[in-house]
């Protein structure tokens, strides 16, 4: 696959909410950084992170643009989620760096205030 076929893939494995097809895109090496957390460091940090955070109802990330040069890939999406029948819809410019056919570097930028004004109270 091509670095935009692979980031493609990962977002329809998104929208599938199909995590073990998400972390089987991921290097053993990833660098997954929010830009507004700290980063994480390596394929069991991040899985471990997704699936304490897997608190999603429905899943749909749509894409208007996305770009490539070598093997990285810029995506704009809106990420949208339903968290306990709560809507949230989260515009990110990502970055994905490819290696050996899978993510090595995951990047998203986007404005985290946003996002937890949106989210259900728990």
């Amino acid at each position: 696959m091509t670095p935009v076929q692979v980031v493609e893939a990962f977002v329809a494995a998104w929208n599938r909410m199909d995590l073990e097809a998400i972390l089987a895109f991921l290097h053993e090496d990833i660098v997954y950084h929010n830009m507004p957390v700290a980063p994480l460091h390596g394929k069991p940090a991040v899985s471990a992170y997704l699936r304490s955070r897997w608190i999603f109802d429905s899943i749909d990330w749509e894409m208007p643009n996305i770009a490539a040069t070598g093997n990285t890939v810029l995506t704009e999406r809106v990420d949208r989620f339903t968290i306990d029948g709560r809507a949230v819809n989260l515009p990110v410019m990502g970055t994905f760096e490819i290696r050996d056919g899978v993510i090595s570097a995951w990047r998203d930028y986007f404005d985290m205030a946003g996002y937890r004004a949106q989210l259900p109270v728990r």
